[in-house]
């Protein structure tokens, strides 16, 4: 039996005593959900550089060759799967 808070993850934030000047976010999940998650983290005063995404791409190479897992000009398997958020907003893509 699950005795813990259930739903999305910003109705979290409204309880959240983390202080923005001394910290430091990772962010793991769906695309949708850190999109989200942003957005309610920025709106607390953290900064672009204070939030880390893990981007979950499929990795079919591993090497940055195939080009599966790229997101705009970055590589998932090379040059992350972890990227700051000022690294990623930018992206054409606009997963985040």
């Amino acid at each position: 039996k699950w005795d813990h808070r259930v739903g999305v993850v910003t109705k979290l934030f409204e309880d959240m005593e983390t202080k923005p000047d001394n910290s430091i976010v990772f962010i793991c999940g769906p695309e949708i959900m850190m999109k989200f998650a942003v957005k309610g983290l920025l709106e607390r005063g953290f900064n672009k550089r204070q939030i880390y995404l893990s981007m979950e791409r499929r990795m079919k190479c591993g090497v940055g060759k195939c080009g599966h897992c790229q997101i705009g000009s970055k590589y998932v398997c090379k040059d992350g799967p972890v990227f700051s958020y000022d690294e990623v907003e930018p992206l054409p893509d606009k997963i985040v």
